[in-house]
């Protein structure tokens, strides 16, 4: 008799064989557990009908490994999954673990579905609100956005999810590797992952977002960027009594019909030139014009304009709505986050079939969640907004532990659950300065942006914070 490998409790006798029912990455089965992927696997049809060597429930564990460990190869992570010193006690009981192909084929039969139900399971349940860093004026704030993954060049990718391209001159180039488009919908506050689509790299932001915002609730306040300025999409919007903010493109014609004290107007949105001559099918919505007068700060002199269906300018003041709007840019520190900090890959993705690909997809945005639940529970027992915790950290630390949680004893879990929680609320970031750094880049090579030179080391800075800095245009 010892003492017990994860779950097998605490007099067990270690086992040799694989238990799908109890195996689980402790370090993240607070937010996600068994029960849940065992609910998961039912309703999308993936529950095995004979026992394998490879459970579905431990593959799913291993996609979602995979949207962790992005520097460890897939048996590797299979032995993470499964536990180190379970691993090494099976070999030396003489049973081998399942092979890289048998690995790739458990991956296949499980397949994309059960990923996405399980990244639609948790984001929502985890995004708890009630935070005022999670609203405004009782609406929960969530963002909608797209970034690029390249994924391997492999006949079948190139061929579902296409490249990039682009010219130099009059000459055409195409990207080096495939690439996927995937429009995702945050909770602002938690950072949080609600839903994602996965489309080709070539599709527009206008595919994916009428399947957004079917997940985005009544009375919630979505904020987006002005890839997704559409008015199919503002009109759903204010059918489905969701309220939205976001820029309104430059070529856009929009004539106020009605100056409200605080500078904003009215206008009426119509869908066809036809209609607007007609005056048939408008919509009426709200339109803030302003610009920037601090000269260190990007569009100082421009005019922007944020359109809004809160038509109260009372209640919805213009210059909080355009302040209100700047934390758009909370999905695109998210972005940023996964690609260089959770996956830190040079080709993002590993996958070489494009249902791999997506799948994979699905669980790093799963495994995004997983730790980004953990900063949260770990930000709310010291009362911090869990964004103002190190990302980059809490990712090290989850990796540290799964391993030592994996291969500890049951009756040890909760206290090292809890010193887990403490390290990870241990790395508070600094208040952000507001600085403003130019868009150049430091690496030669075809890029839009110009490279970074010796002036580009002091850059001005503002001298106003950016609420001071608006100006209203009446």
């Amino acid at each position: 008799m010892c003492r017990s490998i994860g779950h097998g409790g605490p007099q067990s006798e270690v086992r040799l064989g694989l238990d799908a029912h109890t195996l689980v990455l402790e370090a993240l089965s607070a937010h996600i557990t068994p029960a849940l992927i065992d609910e998961v696997l039912a309703q999308t049809g993936r529950r095995e009908k004979r026992c394998r060597r490879a459970p579905a429930s431990a593959v799913m564990w291993l996609v979602l490994m995979m949207g962790l460990r992005s520097d460890l190869d897939v048996p590797a992570m299979w032995r993470q999954v499964c536990g180190v010193v379970h691993e090494m006690l099976q070999r030396l009981g003489g049973q081998s673990p399942p092979t890289k192909s048998a690995l790739s084929q458990a991956r296949a039969r499980l397949g994309a579905r059960p990923m996405r139900q399980l990244l639609l399971r948790t984001g929502r349940p985890m995004s708890a609100g009630g935070e005022a860093y999670t609203q405004y004026k009782g609406m929960t704030l969530v963002a909608m956005d797209g970034d690029k993954y390249k994924v391997p060049d492999t006949p079948a990718n190139a061929k579902a999810f296409g490249r990039p391209s682009t010219s130099r001159g009059q000459t055409p180039l195409e990207g080096a590797y495939p690439q996927l488009h995937v429009n995702r919908l945050l909770a602002v506050g938690t950072r949080l992952c609600l839903d994602a689509i996965v489309k080709p790299c070539n599709r527009n932001d206008h595919v994916a977002a009428p399947r957004l915002l079917e997940s985005v609730r009544p009375g919630e306040l979505v904020l987006w960027d002005c890839g997704y300025y559409s008015f199919g999409l503002m009109q759903r919007a204010c059918q489905q009594e969701k309220f939205f903010l976001g820029p309104v493109p430059s070529h856009v014609v929009l004539e106020p019909i009605k100056r409200l004290p605080d500078g904003s107007y009215l206008v009426k949105v119509y869908p066809s030139p036809n209609h607007r001559r007609d005056d048939r099918d408008g919509l009426l919505l709200r339109v803030i014009e302003y610009t920037l007068d601090d000269p260190a700060r990007a569009g100082c002199g421009e005019r922007h304009r944020l359109i809004t269906n809160l038509l109260d300018d009372a209640t919805y003041p213009a210059a909080e709505l355009v302040a209100l709007y700047h934390q758009r840019w909370e999905i695109e520190i998210d972005n940023d986050e996964i690609t260089t900090h959770q996956l830190d890959r040079a080709v993002e993705l590993r996958s070489r079939t494009p249902s791999g690909v997506v799948q994979e997809m699905y669980g790093v945005l799963v495994a995004h969640n997983a730790v980004r639940a953990v900063m949260y529970e770990a930000a709310r027992s010291i009362d911090v907004d869990p964004r103002s915790l190190s990302f980059i950290h809490a990712v090290r630390i989850v990796r540290e532990t799964i391993q030592t949680m994996r291969d500890a004893a049951t009756a040890q879990l909760p206290l090292l659950y809890r010193g887990m929680l403490a390290q990870i609320a241990a790395a508070r970031l600094p208040p952000r300065d507001g600085r403003i750094h130019p868009r150049v880049v430091k690496v030669v090579r075809p890029s839009n942006f110009p490279v970074k030179k010796p002036e580009h080391r002091h850059w001005p800075q503002p001298k106003k914070t950016f609420i001071d800095s608006i100006v209203m245009l009446n």
